[in-house]
């Protein structure tokens, strides 16, 4: 899993992160499902961790936001058939202290960064439990990546040349 923000997307949830303390993170739903007993699965298998949504809200010092995950282990047969399938979102509280209003952009920027981050202990101690509920071995999940993202920047339109006049003569190859 990677999180990837621009040095503007970094210094926007700062802006939220300086003024707000983290209050709760709840299992908001969950869905998990398996293959039956007795299908054949072809090894190796491979975990594939998806962060699947993101949506946030405030109301009044309260900012609230859904951070939810998908994860899907297949086996190596063509084509690849699917071992289990879990889902899960949880919903994380800040208190935003000062009455600050953040801007949308803050918003954003917090939700896909610092919410997300927060989260991501709790969804892997969550995918382990329910994994072994399953009766499934418990994959490794990856570490939560950190990663500078390049501005985005507007290409420079390529620079014209200036056609010749019409009353000059072509030269003949």
């Amino acid at each position: 899993m990677q999180i990837s923000q621009t040095k503007e997307q970094i210094a926007a949830l700062k802006s939220l992160q300086d003024r707000c303390e983290l209050e709760t993170i709840s299992l908001q739903s969950c869905n998990a499902t398996r293959a039956k007993s007795g299908v054949q699965f072809t090894e190796p298998f491979s975990v594939k961790p998806v962060l699947s949504n993101v949506s946030n809200f405030q109301q009044g010092e309260q900012f609230v936001v859904e951070v939810s995950f998908e994860y899907a282990a297949w086996d190596s047969a063509e084509p690849p058939q699917r071992i289990f399938l879990v889902t899960c979102s949880f919903e994380v509280c800040y208190h935003v202290r000062d009455s600050y209003a953040p801007t949308e952009d803050e918003r954003h920027s917090f939700s896909r960064g610092t919410a997300v981050f927060n989260c991501w202990p709790y969804a892997r101690e969550f995918f382990r439990d329910i994994t072994a509920r399953l009766g499934h071995p418990t994959p490794a999940l990856p570490l939560l990546r950190i990663t500078p993202k390049k501005s985005e920047t507007i290409p420079k339109p390529a620079e014209s040349i200036p056609a010749l006049p019409a009353s000059q003569p072509k030269l003949n190859s």
